[in-house]
């Protein structure tokens, strides 16, 4: 299979520029990932402060997600039907995690969109294929 420029697998970032750490637990790749009180994650904003985006389970398969916590091109997963505008704000859906257009429900965070959305997807975790755009966010969400 030949390079798709217009496509991004979940779960990892097109640029070196990122900080990854990883939680207990499991969430999706592309979507926004906040820490409960009790050390879970959770995608809801009602749960607790944001810490990044997920890159999916950990590779070492132990139970861990993996979470992009500051980074430049990392792929996010987008509300069906929704197409973002490079460089405008990125808003987060609070009760699904995923990129949204601002208004009710939604939470402006601290990245931009680096492209609109991928014409070919973002390859998930289960392999099918995801909206997805990619989001700069040097200084953390």
């Amino acid at each position: 299979m030949a390079h798709n420029p217009n496509q991004a697998l979940m779960g990892a970032t097109q640029s070196s520029v990122k900080e990854v750490t990883n939680e207990k637990g499991s969430i999706e790749a592309g979507l926004a990932v906040r820490l409960k009180s009790d050390g879970t994650i959770s995608i809801l904003k009602s749960d607790g402060s944001l810490l990044g985006i997920s890159l999916g389970r950990d590779l070492s398969d132990i139970g861990r997600t993996a979470i992009c916590r500051k980074g430049l091109r990392v792929p996010v997963k987008l509300a069906s039907g929704f197409d973002p505008t490079v460089g405008a704000v990125v808003n987060i859906s609070d009760t699904t995690g995923e990129a949204v257009a601002s208004g009710q429900g939604a939470t402006a965070v601290n990245a931009v969109y680096a492209t609109g959305r991928l014409s070919g997807g973002g390859i998930g975790e289960d392999g099918q294929t995801k909206g997805v755009a990619l989001i700069d966010f040097p200084g953390g969400l």
